[in-house]
């Protein structure tokens, strides 16, 4: 996602099938997650790979965007198009 984008990735973690796909909502969304009272597990809820809680049923998992800015630093001459070329193989030729 390009980082002008004002917008929130939904990203399922270690998915099992093939149609589990990334979800792109409008940056000033809210999302709201109930944990069923049918769900037979207690699903984890992870923040920033750091909080890790157990959500039960009759729980809601609130997600949206935080009013506070976060400044990055990048090295000078770092391109977005170039950077996704090389982690992603973009136009990479096979080589015998």
């Amino acid at each position: 996602m390009h980082p002008a984008l004002d917008a929130i990735v939904l990203v399922p973690m270690f998915p099992h099938a093939l149609s589990s796909r990334p979800i792109v909502v409008d940056g000033n969304s809210e999302i709201r997650l109930d944990v069923l009272a049918r769900n037979r597990i207690h699903p984890p809820v992870t923040c920033d790979g750091q909080t890790n809680l157990k959500a039960r049923p009759g729980d809601s998992v609130f997600v949206c965007k935080t009013p506070h800015r976060l400044s990055l630093l990048h090295p000078r001459g770092r391109d977005f198009y170039t950077s996704c070329r090389d982690k992603l193989r973009w136009s990479n030729q096979l080589v015998n």
